[in-house]
């Protein structure tokens, strides 16, 4: 199948949230030049409507097609996402955009990953990647992820600070083909206050950002509590946040009904809400589907560049 050809996949999510709710709403608002194919159950394929398939190779045009997958005895949404990435690992779609899902159920399962990414990059063999959000006013790269507040200050090192900005930067250029400003936050109050309120910003924040000033567009440690500030006032700026918190609460707090979460690393597109199940209003048919729809509208963007 011609890249240009093959489809985006976008898996339903947990059945019980929010995810087929988003996903038929936002599929109203998008104009894209990919076909789309949602994967599901057969219980959920009737209220969409859309024409069923059982080869993705056979998807034709600016269409959306609905193909069906038995989960058996496991968790639907994560049947539905590992029947997507075996898709676009055998090359038969250029990205997949993921609905969101339970982690609970997914290790009740029997499932033993932490959600989405977790997945991925255990499947897809995947060495060097990061969770990356994106929104059209702020994009924010995590150094670190789902590990506990205790944990982070062993990770701050400098040979991996400078990797992690090495990676970022060639891969938002391998998707872009453009290069970003970024601005490295500090760790402690006041990026250490000059050593006084902590000493990873001297020791090995600060090193790792001096050396890499000659290979890419970056500053810092600016202190935690302003450097989004400071990325207002740079042309396509990109924060990296040291911890999960420390750029996820102001993003969502901005962006909550706009930003992707986009897994950089993988062998594929993969884009996602930035919100979770949302069992507390699920049926109700008042979600904003703001996010799923700009993630749509992402990953088509993006695996146009790269065909």
């Amino acid at each position: 199948m011609s890249p240009e050809k093959r489809p985006i996949l976008i898996t339903l999510g947990d059945p019980e949230g929010i995810g087929q709710e988003v996903t038929e709403k936002a599929l109203k608002l998008v104009n894209i030049k990919s076909p789309l194919v949602i994967i599901g159950t057969r219980e959920m394929s009737g209220s969409l409507s859309y024409p069923v398939i059982e080869d993705v190779e056979k998807v034709q045009g600016k269409n959306i097609f609905f193909l069906e997958v038995d989960p058996g005895r496991n968790d639907p949404s994560f049947a539905f996402v590992e029947k997507a990435v075996s898709l676009a690992l055998e090359g038969k779609a250029a990205g997949i955009v993921t609905a969101p899902v339970s982690k609970r159920k997914w290790i009740d399962a029997g499932n033993d990953f932490m959600g989405h990414t977790d997945y991925l990059v255990e499947r897809t063999k995947t060495d060097k990647w990061s969770m990356f959000f994106w929104s059209d006013t702020m994009k924010v790269a995590l150094y670190t992820t789902h590990i506990p507040l205790k944990d982070i200050f062993k990770e701050i090192n400098e040979e991996k600070i400078k990797n992690f900005c090495r990676f970022i930067d060639f891969e938002l250029l391998r998707l872009t083909g453009k290069k970003f400003n970024l601005l490295m936050s500090g760790l402690n109050p006041h990026a250490g206050e000059e050593g006084t309120l902590g000493k990873e910003e001297e020791e090995e924040i600060s090193p790792a950002v001096e050396e890499l000033k000659d290979e890419m567009n970056i500053e810092g440690p600016f202190p935690p509590d302003t450097v989004f500030l400071e990325a207002e006032k740079r042309k396509d700026p990109v924060v990296i946040s040291l911890y999960h918190d420390q750029g996820l609460i102001p993003f969502k707090l901005n962006n909550i009904n706009s930003g992707v979460n986009l897994t950089l690393g993988l062998p594929f597109i993969r884009t996602s809400p930035d919100h979770g199940t949302a069992y507390d209003i699920a049926g109700k048919g008042i979600s904003d589907p703001g996010s799923m729809t700009e993630a749509i509208k992402l990953a088509d963007q993006l695996t146009k560049i790269r065909a």
